[in-house]
């Protein structure tokens, strides 16, 4: 079990710390990734730390109810992640005057934690319910329960905020499912934090992780989606057998290049992707290339897959003929190669960026009255 909880905490650490780094570097172009950069940097040094104590003792104590070591725990990460959608929604709130009266009461609790261990202070010993009535006066316990109520606090927000952000502001609204999602895994902790469990610690490390990652790549959608796919390379000689022989010898890169050219006379010129059966197996025959050497050249030039590479052709074609006002209605999509129109719909969207039939009404020619025959 020990070994599992060794894993878990290094890949929980691992995983921030890799998140951490990309934010930073996108912070440089946006303010609005910073904050979360520190607070993932932060989370991963918490889980450093928890990594060296395992790596160190052969055994896992167990620390009894509301162990402080917990608590601070529980209490930093639900205040660092409560401000989390406030960092990536309204950066220029969290200055520093604001965040420190935020967490002004954390810190006190967390110094006076501090001061304790450094002078020696005993902690009290709290392994059922009943201790926590015997030691009830004492202020250790009475620390304790502040400290989860503070937490409490926290985490509400973390409930909260997500829902009036959406609510006051044009924002997505999975940044409510995030806030939920990790409100649930942090009510998670504090049940842990009342009764530890190895087990349960270890999936509340799986799923506070998956949680944070899930924003982590919600926030790298937007970058990914404004990544430009790759322009059409007009052809209007293939290269020929010979040559393509010759680039196989002499440059790797080179055959792939002519391989693609092959491909886009193809279908520039014989345009096959009009019908709704091309696929990629007519692409290789026309091409007279197996699946693996289209495959890996249209890669080199920056496609994905080969049918992305046909649904492009299907798409610029259709949207050359909208522009030019010979695709006047909906059901044409399938003289463009679409099955039926929410294939077209999607991949209009997918590669263009905007809903088909707005680009049909945007293009739509106005219908000239009949002049009036006067007698």
């Amino acid at each position: 079990m020990r070994t599992l909880v060794l894993v878990t905490v290094e890949f929980a650490a691992a995983t921030h710390f890799m998140m951490s780094l990309v934010m930073f570097y996108l912070a440089r172009r946006s303010v609005q990734f910073l904050s979360q950069a520190w607070i993932m940097l932060l989370i991963c040094l918490m889980y450093c730390a928890g990594l060296f104590f395992v790596a160190t003792n052969d055994v896992i104590p167990q620390p009894g109810i509301m162990h402080p070591v917990l608590l601070i725990y529980l209490l930093a990460c639900s205040y660092l992640l409560s401000i989390y959608p406030l960092g990536l929604c309204m950066p220029g709130y969290l200055q520093w005057g604001r965040m420190w009266g935020y967490a002004a009461p954390a810190l006190v609790l967390i110094f006076i934690y501090s001061i304790g261990a450094a002078v020696g202070s005993n902690l009290a010993n709290v392994y059922t319910f009943n201790d926590i009535f015997n030691s009830f006066l004492s202020g250790d316990v009475v620390l304790r329960i502040i400290a989860l109520l503070l937490s409490g606090y926290y985490i509400v927000n973390i409930f909260r905020l997500p829902h009036t952000l959406v609510k006051n502001m044009q924002l997505p609204n999975d940044l409510i499912a995030y806030g939920s999602a990790l409100g649930l895994v942090s009510l998670l902790f504090v049940v842990l934090t009342i009764r530890f469990d190895l087990v349960l610690l270890t999936i509340y490390m799986l799923l506070f992780t998956a949680v944070n990652m899930f924003l982590f790549f919600r926030i790298l959608r937007p970058t990914v989606e404004a990544i430009s796919y790759p322009d059409f390379r007009q052809v209007e000689t293939p290269p020929t057998r010979e040559e393509i022989t010759q680039s196989e010898v002499d440059d790797f890169n080179e055959a792939n290049l002519h391989r693609f050219e092959v491909m886009e006379y193809v279908m520039q010129h014989d345009k096959p992707f009009l019908d709704c059966g091309f696929n990629r197996e007519r692409l290789c025959r026309l091409a007279g290339f197996n699946r693996h050497m289209v495959l890996q050249s249209l890669r080199s030039q920056g496609y994905n897959d080969i049918h992305e590479y046909i649904m492009r052709y299907r798409v610029a074609a259709m949207k050359g003929a909208i522009e030019g006002g010979e695709m006047t209605d909906i059901k044409q999509v399938v003289d463009y190669g679409f099955r039926s129109s929410k294939t077209a719909s999607t991949s209009f969207e997918r590669y263009e960026g905007g809903d088909l039939m707005v680009f049909m009404d945007k293009h739509k020619k106005p219908e000239t009255p009949a002049d009036d025959i006067s007698e």
